[in-house]
């Protein structure tokens, strides 16, 4: 069963946001974090799953084609 994240987060990084995801959800995140890091002014996740909120994190950052 997929754990629903619910979690918001203004001025952090995707790898610091990445990192609290996996301390408070138990979730293995070395896969998407970035080599280089990118600020995130703000996000909101409202019942998501893991993998959604990767894909919300990474198109605020305009990440592209990284998942």
């Amino acid at each position: 069963m997929n754990r629903l994240i619910v979690e918001s987060y203004t001025n952090s990084t995707i790898n610091t946001i990445l990192d609290d995801i996996s301390k408070k959800y138990k979730i293995d995140t070395t896969k998407e974090r970035l080599d280089e890091d990118v600020p995130i002014s703000e996000i909101k996740f409202k019942y998501r799953t893991y993998s959604e909120c990767v894909k919300m994190l990474y198109k605020s950052a305009g990440v592209v084609n990284a998942i």
